[in-house]
């Protein structure tokens, strides 16, 4: 798109059906709206859902850097709610809200008309949107799910889905069905004249198996005290766990949006921007910008680490300096990943030092999409050689970029391959954000060195990692 007076559209695949469709972005959002959230809700909370459902999809959307669909991938969505979002079209809508229709369909209209263009940004970039029916009471951080570190994806106590049919639920199973469903095994029989603690306990029985005394629950009675209380032939009596139940609260994964929360505060009079800002920590709501260029890169933010400077940090054998390296490097960087369209940080811009405390606060203070620090290897033995690409362990989105990284340097340089590889790092560990931690050569390596030290090495090395972050956008 080049010009402001153009329809954004966007390319939908319906799995069901079998079809590619090209929408107008509002009116994809109103089918997705549809299937995401009962019409019957008030309009704030349906006004959160198009925020949500519009926010998805551009952050999905090609045209504005995202990588589309990754199961249909000439598409930048599909309908499938456990991959993209669910969409209902005109024909579905009508089957399924039969007489009820035309009053829906206008309610839903008139929640997307009034959110028009508008997505939720953290740090000037579109979010994760992501949405489920109800909490239960607590929302979850992204790390619980995901595995990696979301800024805006934090747990929120919520009160508001307590009027949700799903706020607590009661599950029982047999015990013969537990074992069925969860493909286990154990023998019936450990459940028979056990003691349960808290329920049954303090059991003694005579030799024939005569039931003595037990407690239950927080009283002690005489085994004839139980058969007559419960009206039992014999104290000759024993018991098995038959059945549990599971008290379930909530519905879904837990992350963004309570759909019923939602519901619970628009009913109290929350409007849609407090509704948001509630369940996705520190974001935005913003205008959605029609893109201008094709740029990769273009609204991401990355913050660029170039590790020690000053005095800090080692010297290869000829007495180049590590901060230095790494500092020219990340100069050449930073052009770089800006002229694809990224903004870009660097946490030092001189030859000093900086401390990897103040390092990593300067990195989460700008809330960056990824934070890459940039690094030399040294080893005793000067024949040690390579390029290597570190990540924290459980950040997942951490080992893709540091695995596309790591293929880009490897290709490029031509050096050893040490690998793509996680490593408890305090620069990795502290970062709110997917972080890697690149060794680009051995600077103790005297070969290594000379070619550190060379201009044409440097811009080759990061270019390779540009590539390695568009190649990460574009998975």
């Amino acid at each position: 798109m080049t010009c402001e007076s153009e329809v954004l559209s966007i390319k939908l695949y319906n799995a069901e059906k079998q079809e590619a469709r090209i929408l107008d972005l509002e009116e994809y959002v109103v089918g997705a709206v549809a299937a995401s959230m009962p019409p019957e809700f008030p309009k704030e909370a349906l006004k959160a859902q198009a925020v949500c459902c519009r926010t998805m999809a551009a952050k999905r959307m090609r045209i504005f850097g995202g990588s589309g669909c990754r199961r249909q991938q000439d598409f930048d969505v599909c309908n499938d709610a456990n991959h993209c979002q669910g969409f209902l079209d005109e024909e579905d809508r009508q089957r399924l809200w039969q007489s009820r229709y035309e009053e829906y369909t206008q309610k839903i209209r008139q929640a997307v008309e009034e959110t028009r263009e508008l997505i939720l940004v953290y740090n000037d970039n579109p979010i994760e949107a992501i949405y489920h029916p109800a909490c239960g009471g607590y929302t979850e951080d992204s790390e619980n799910v995901w595995g990696n570190r979301v800024s805006y994806l934090r747990r929120v106590e919520c009160i508001y889905c307590k009027d949700s049919p799903y706020w607590k639920t009661t599950r029982n199973f047999s015990v013969r069905e537990l074992k069925r469903r969860l493909g286990i095994n154990f023998d019936d029989n450990q459940v028979d004249k056990k003691e349960i603690p808290g329920l049954i306990d303090r059991v003694s029985s005579t030799a024939a198996g005569r039931i003595k005394k037990m407690r239950i629950g927080d009283m002690l009675f005489d085994g004839d005290e139980v058969r007559n209380l419960l009206n039992l032939s014999s104290t000759r009596f024993s018991w098995k766990v038959s059945s549990i139940s599971f008290q379930v609260m909530g519905m879904g994964h837990g992350l963004g949006l309570c759909q019923y929360g939602a519901r619970g505060m628009a009913l109290l009079g929350f409007p849609v921007d407090e509704i948001l800002k509630f369940y996705f920590t520190g974001v935005e709501l913003k205008a959605l910008e029609k893109p201008t260029s094709s740029k990769p890169l273009k609204g991401k933010t990355i913050v660029l680490d170039p590790g020690h400077g000053g005095d800090s940090g080692s010297a290869g054998p000829m007495g180049l300096s590590e901060g230095y390296v790494n500092l020219e490097i990340a100069r050449v960087l930073a052009e770089g990943l800006e002229k694809e369209g990224a903004t870009v940080f660097l946490t030092r811009d001189k030859n000093a030092f900086k401390s990897l405390a103040e390092r990593v606060k300067f990195s989460n203070d700008k809330k960056p999409d990824i934070t890459i620090s940039i690094h030399q290897n040294v080893f005793m033995d000067d024949r040690m050689g390579g390029t290597e690409t570190f990540y924290y362990p459980g950040d997942a989105e951490g080992k893709k970029l540091a695995e596309h990284i790591q293929r880009q340097l490897v290709s490029a340089l031509m050096l050893h391959d040490l690998g793509a590889k996680q490593a408890d790092l305090y620069v990795l560990r502290e970062t709110n954000n997917p972080s890697v931690l690149v060794n680009v050569a051995f600077l103790s390596n005297p070969e290594e060195e000379r070619l550190l030290s060379e201009p044409e090495f440097r811009q080759k090395a990061a270019r390779a990692i540009i590539e390695g972050v568009i190649l990460y956008y574009q998975e």
